[in-house]
């Protein structure tokens, strides 16, 4: 974790005994409004503990769930707010900025500008950082008719890995919350992405390559396979891999472009799976996929026919 300087939202008659008047609220720019009757002092800010990674966009969104729960402390944030605040991958298709909580079936409506209410027969609340948020196993359950199958994987593996301060939950947790619903929208969606998670994915778009390769029909690589290098005794682990063929497959982000240590690391990574005798592919956002495919074809089993 690490400090960081957050707000502390307050109501109307918090404000009164900190002997803020209703006329300052109204005139003083200091005093921010983020709901109706709920404001945020900007120049009155605590060290609080957040996730390391955690930026603005984390602790605005951390202190509008706050301050609604002054209003409202039966509901929890959810969806892509509780998704967001996890640190998940959420996708970019995705635009939609409302403040999302869940509540009981019996839950009052909320009549708050940019704050939608979703009604649960069971919450299952975890506290995040001290926020308390639907717990992913469940959120994983209300995302799933709006994420396409790779997007679902992505979110899946990213719960289950180290990264972002997790892993946030368990593949057994998933399943049990799947098992224990009488009624899931995309049920068989879910339940297939919860068989494809995998542990220790670096990137959301290690997810994706690895599931476009299995929906081609290719047998699954194995993640982060182990390598030993005797030239340089250190020991690699190449993103996706099929090792009785010695094969590795590498996702190279943007930054692998941009930076020029991480451009000459990748330039010694390769040169020494090759001096182990791999064959190393290496895929980016531009590469012509049909191309790949057929390349992968090359040295991998025909894929399944009517896979794709």
């Amino acid at each position: 974790m690490k400090f960081q300087p957050v707000p502390t939202p307050f109501t109307r008659d918090d404000g009164a005994s900190r002997g803020v008047t209703s006329y300052a609220l109204k005139t003083n720019p200091q005093y921010v409004q983020i709901y109706r009757n709920v404001w945020i002092d900007s120049t009155d800010v605590g060290e609080v503990p957040t996730p390391i990674w955690a930026g603005t966009n984390w602790t605005r969104e951390a202190t509008r769930l706050s301050g609604l729960q002054l209003l409202r402390p039966d509901v929890v944030g959810s969806l892509w707010t509780a998704a967001r605040l996890f640190g998940l991958p959420v996708p970019r298709r995705i635009t939609d900025s409302d403040l999302h909580v869940a509540g009981r079936e019996s839950s009052s409506k909320i009549n708050r500008p940019g704050v939608a209410l979703h009604r649960h027969r069971r919450i299952d609340a975890v506290d995040y950082f001290a926020i308390p948020l639907i717990s992913v196993p469940q959120l994983m359950v209300e995302v799933a008719p709006m994420l396409y199958l790779s997007e679902l994987v992505q979110m899946g593996d990213a719960a289950i890995s180290k990264r972002f301060t997790g892993p946030t939950t368990s593949v057994e947790l998933m399943r049990s919350e799947l098992g224990a619903r009488k009624r899931v929208r995309s049920r068989k969606k879910l339940q297939q992405a919860i068989s494809l998670v995998r542990y220790s994915v670096d990137s959301p778009m290690e997810t994706w390559l690895r599931v476009w390769i299995v929906h081609q029909g290719f047998p699954e690589p194995q993640v982060h396979p182990v390598i030993t290098c005797g030239l340089k005794n250190v020991v690699l682990h190449p993103d996706l891999g099929y090792p009785d063929l010695k094969l590795a497959i590498e996702y190279e982000g943007d930054h692998h472009r941009t930076s020029p240590g991480q451009f000459a690391a990748d330039i010694e990574r390769r040169q020494l799976l090759e001096a182990e005798g791999w064959t190393v592919l290496r895929v980016s956002k531009r590469t012509d996929m049909d191309t790949f495919g057929k390349l992968l074809a090359a040295y991998l089993p025909k894929p399944r026919r009517g896979s794709r």
